[in-house]
């Protein structure tokens, strides 16, 4: 682990404790732990060196300050696999990788991706934010799901992409042009089922996929008041379950699309040429 050097402002220490700061930059690697806590937390780089910061522990940002939290610039790393962070904004190339803690917070787009960011989150991370709460992709900005519990909104905006392989979302919705790439997971819906607008596109890569326009009745006031949700189901190429609550009907827009394991396509392609060399010897013995 490198120096790391940063900028303290209102610090209050205490002999035989971690230093409290209400805001730290880094501009080389560094780390959180157990017992931080800081209102404000950037990490930029210091070119031609990249800087990494791994947040174990502690907390960072306040709910009722919604111009606190972590902010990652540049083309930093910031690992979290612990503590608590109130609001995360990335921006530039960052990256922040999530497999621990608690990120997020009941406001309106307490996440937020910018740029050409990444968020990445892994087995163990919890977001937070149900029904209030959100993690919004903006700009050309990438979030990867390889697992974890997102008990939060997710949406893509512009020409973001968002790639799910597993985990659980609260729910997951588009705008404008981007690209939601489904391989496994479990994306639940929150209301009524969701809309993908004509600009954006949705890809669900798999097999034995199985869609049910009226797979469930829901209420908020009685048996008598309520809709039908859809339901698709299936399995990625690695076998990973698909279930996606709320889906529109796949053959009804074309800019929503199943598409087969590769060996599916194969069997396929090989099925359709014994079928045209079939014919096209019946058609052959039939001029004779």
């Amino acid at each position: 682990m490198g120096l790391w050097g940063c900028v303290l402002v209102t610090v209050l220490a205490y002999p035989g404790t971690p230093a409290h700061a209400t805001t730290i930059a880094f501009y080389s690697d560094g780390v959180i732990q157990p017992g931080d806590a800081y209102d404000i937390v950037e990490v930029h780089d210091t070119p031609p060196f990249q800087t990494t910061v791994d947040m174990t522990g502690g907390d960072v940002g306040r709910s009722d300050n919604y111009d606190s939290g972590l902010f990652a610039y540049d083309s930093s790393t910031v690992n979290i696999s612990g503590g608590r962070v109130t609001y995360l904004r990335t921006y530039n190339s960052s990256s922040v990788n999530i497999s621990g803690g608690w990120v997020g917070d009941w406001e309106v787009q307490s996440i937020r991706a910018h740029d050409t960011s990444n968020i990445n989150v892994y087995n163990g991370a919890n977001l937070v934010g149900d029904s209030f709460g959100s993690l919004d992709v903006f700009d050309s900005a990438v979030l990867n799901v390889y697992g974890g519990l997102l008990n939060l909104f997710v949406v893509a905006w512009d020409s973001s992409v968002v790639n799910v392989h597993g985990g659980y979302l609260f729910q997951l919705g588009q705008g404008a042009n981007s690209t939601v790439n489904i391989y496994g997971g479990y994306m639940e819906v929150f209301g009524r089922n969701i809309v993908v607008p004509e600009t954006a596109t949705m890809n669900i890569y798999g097999y034995g996929f199985n869609y049910e326009p009226e797979a469930e009745w829901r209420s908020w006031n009685g048996p008598a008041d309520g809709w039908w949700v859809s339901k698709l189901t299936g399995h990625g190429f690695d076998g990973v379950p698909i279930t996606y609550w709320g889906l529109p009907d796949p053959a009804a827009f074309p800019n929503i699309t199943l598409i087969p394991e590769p060996a599916t396509v194969m069997l396929l392609l090989a099925g359709g040429i014994f079928l045209v060399g079939k014919n096209r010897k019946r058609h052959e013995n039939q001029g004779r």
